[in-house]
Parts: structure tokens; C-alpha cells; sequence
């Protein structure tokens, strides 16, 4: 399908740019390190990608409803050019202050970049290929999660900082390029043909999943910090523990697109499901007593979370508005990556207080019993939403029989 799909200079575009970013992010927190051999200037660094999508997701979604979406991927990869290259001045201590601007800039132009894209997708893929390609979307994240980290280790280490960031400064380059024979988006008859399909309680629906990834993004905040502690000292490997882990979460993903490429029925109850299964797979790894086997759940939890997250996407997709998918996806964007970095800064105290076990153990129990709770409610919900249906068609029947 994606060979014939224009959806795939999208998904080339993705690759590039996602590799090229990992690059970039490999090879500046080497260089904080060297220059300032402060951990906490490494911390900072990471905390600022975060605090852009507060505002600028939001943002970007408008835009993406205003504009033509694909030449804002274009301009945001030109945008940032610039400043992937600003990294390259920067030499001693004295010049850190460029490092910190240009992460946050660069932050910026990903926070307006994501909300477009998710939008885009949504208006060049027909209804019936969307969990497929979501599924392409996982893989996108998995491959650049085993490629970019890994190479871009290698690359740092064997011919410098200064050749990872040249790449990386190439790759919106060519990310720019590559999305330029992007077909038209499909016409706006496609999109009204649909509108008759519209939920009429949509807003109610849209509290449900935007909860469902609050509720993963808390999970994933505690597991993001986990990932360094149970590879380097829970199990004692060091940086080779962190980076065989890394490699679990990238062969999850990629396999995710295997599995949900192959589901044809999906709603918010099958995500529901699979967001318990992640929870108890996060209790799971926090007892894990041997790191093979650590590694395998963490496989699994990449998997399920990659599902999940493929079916959700295309589950707000296939019934939102065309017209409302920037703004909404663009607040999705704000909300759960300000709650992965809250999480992930409460996270960091809570490691000072407990074991990383309990954390795994907590952070398990939250993605259970928010599942579980959503769970219900769905379907009070559901059940409200039925019988009021049922009222009002009673109340036509009345006045229909009343005129007659």
C-alpha cells in the first residue's frame, strides 16, 4: 500500500527527519556533557523540549486548519535549519547559552510540526486504510528509535559531534524535499459525504480519549525515567543497558504495526483494553528479576502501547471533523507532552524517596485502574447516550402523532 500511497513521502519525510533529530539529540547531550560534565545541564536541556508544546501545539493546529498543511511541514523544516546547524559555534563553556536557545527553538518548530502532520494524514488516507497507516506511524517511531539512537551514537563517537550535527541539518533538508510531490489532500466532497456519520455527542467522546492519553502519557512519563534506571542500575550494565532497552522499545513498535495493520473493528473499548494490558505489562517489568526477560516485557509493552496508540489516532481520524483536526490534535499535542514532563519530573523526586521498583509498580497501577474507570464510564456513557436517543425519537413520535 504505501508504495502507491501518497502518504508515503510523508512517511519518508518522517524517517529522515526523526533520524536526524535523534542524531542531533545524541550528539548535544555528549557535547553538555563535555563541556559542563553537569548532569543537571543535561536534564535542563531535555526539560526544555517539553515547555514549547504548551503553546506552540495549539498553534500549530489553527495553523493547520487555516493553511495548506503541507507547505507548513516545509516551512518548519526550513525554519529549523539553521539553528541544527548553531550547535556547530558552540565550543566552550562560555558558549552553552546557544545550546540551550537553539534545543528550545528547535522544540518549537516540532511542537507546531506534529499537530500538522497528524492533521495532513487525516485528509490524504481514506477512511479505511487509517489504521494501517497509523500502523506505518508506529513503525516510523520504532525504526527511528533503533536507527537514530544507535547510529547516532556511532556516528558521534566515530567522527564527531560536529559531523552528527551537520547531518542532522541535511536531514530537514532533505524532510523538506521529500514531501514536496505530496498529492493534493482529498476534496471536500470526500469529507461531507461523511458528515451524516458524525457523532452527535462527539465533544462527550473527545473527553474519553483525550483522558485515555492523559492516562497513558502519566505511564509513560515514569516509564521514560525508568528506562535509564533499570538498564544502568537496577541491573548494573551501564549505558549498554540503557541502549539494549531503547532497542526493546524500537522492536516493539515496529512489530505494533504488524498486529494492528491486521485489526478491521476497533472503537475506544479495545483501547481501553489495551491500555490495562500495558499497565499490568508495567507491573510485570517492575518485578522482573532478570534482564533478558526485562527486556522482553519491555518488547511487549512497546507493542501494545504502539497498538493502542495506532487504533486511537486513527479512531479520532475517522469521526472527527476535517475542518477540527488541526485544533484538536494540536491541544492533544499540549496536554499529554506537558503531563509526560510533569510525570517525568515527579518521577525524578519520587526516586529519591522509593525504589525504582515502586515507581514501575505505581506507574503500572495508575494505567489499570484509569483503564478500568474509563471503562466503565464508557459505557454509562454509552448507556446514557442510548436512552436518550430513545427519548428524543419518543418526542418526534408525539409530535408527529399530535399534527396528525
Amino acid at each position: 500500500m504505501i508504495r502507491t500511497h501518497s502518504y508515503r513521502y510523508l512517511f519518508y519525510s518522517g524517517i529522515v527527519n526523526g533520524i536526524g533529530d535523534r542524531f542531533s539529540q545524541v550528539a548535544v547531550l555528549t557535547l553538555l556533557l563535555q563541556l559542563t560534565g553537569s548532569g543537571l545541564a543535561v536534564g535542563a536541556a531535555l526539560g526544555l523540549r517539553v515547555v514549547p508544546y504548551l503553546l506552540l501545539s495549539p498553534l500549530g493546529g489553527r495553523l493547520a486548519d487555516r493553511f495548506h498543511k503541507k507547505w507548513l511541514l516545509v516551512l518548519t523544516d526550513v525554519f529549523r535549519i539553521p539553528f541544527a546547524l548553531s550547535f556547530l559555534l558552540v565550543d566552550t563553556k562560555e558558549m552553552v547559552w546557544l545550546v540551550f536557545t537553539a534545543m528550545f527553538v528547535l522544540a518549537c518548530g516540532e511542537a507546531v510540526y506534529q499537530p500538522v502532520r497528524k492533521s495532513l494524514i487525516a485528509t490524504i488516507v481514506e477512511k479505511e486504510d487509517l489504521v494501517k497507516v497509523n500502523g506505518w506511524e508506529q513503525l516510523l517511531l520504532g525504526v527511528v528509535l533503533i536507527a537514530g539512537s544507535i547510529t547516532g551514537g556511532v556516528v558521534a563517537y566515530v567522527f564527531g559531534t560536529s559531523f552528527a550535527f551537520w547531518l542532522n541539518g541535511l536531514s530537514f533538508v532533505a524532510a523538506a524535499v521529500l514531501v514536496l510531490p505530496l498529492k493534493r489532500p482529498l476534496s471536500s466532497s470526500h469529507f461531507e459525504k461523511e458528515e451524516t456519520k458524525k457523532r452527535v455527542h462527539w465533544e462527550g467522546w473527545m473527553i474519553f480519549v483525550v483522558v485515555i492519553q492523559l492516562v497513558g502519557a502519566t505511564m509513560d512519563g515514569a516509564f521514560n525515567v525508568l528506562i535509564s534506571v533499570y538498564g544502568a542500575e537496577t541491573f548494573h550494565l551501564g549505558e549498554l543497558g540503557v541502549g539494549f532497552l531503547y532497542g526493546a522499545l524500537g522492536t516493539g513498535l515496529v512489530a505494533s504495526f504488524f498486529f494492528s495493520s491486521k485489526i478491521k473493528t476497533y472503537g475506544l473499548p479495545l483501547c481501553l483494553a489495551l491500555l490495562i494490558v500495558e499497565g499490568m505489562l508495567h507491573l510485570l517489568a517492575s518485578r522482573m528479576a532478570n534482564f533478558p526477560g526485562l527486556w522482553m516485557t519491555f518488547v511487549s509493552i512497546a507493542l501494545i502501547g504502539g497498538v493502542w496508540g495506532a487504533l486511537l489516532d486513527a479512531f479520532l481520524m475517522k469521526n472527527m471533523k476535517a475542518e477540527d483536526q488541526g485544533r484538536v490534535f494540536g491541544w492533544m499535542e499540549s496536554w499529554t507532552n506537558v503531563q509526560l514532563g510533569l510525570m517525568m519530573f515527579a518521577s525524578g523526586w519520587f526516586l529519591d524517596v522509593f525504589s525504582a521498583r515502586t515507581l514501575g509498580l505505581w506507574g503500572g497501577g495508575i494505567g489499570i485502574i484509569g483503564g478500568v474507570w474509563l471503562l466503565f464510564f464508557y459505557f454509562q456513557f454509552r448507556k446514557r447516550q442510548a436512552f436518550t436517543s430513545v427519548e428524543e425519537g419518543s418526542d418526534v413520535s408525539c409530535r408527529n402523532k399530535e399534527r396528525e
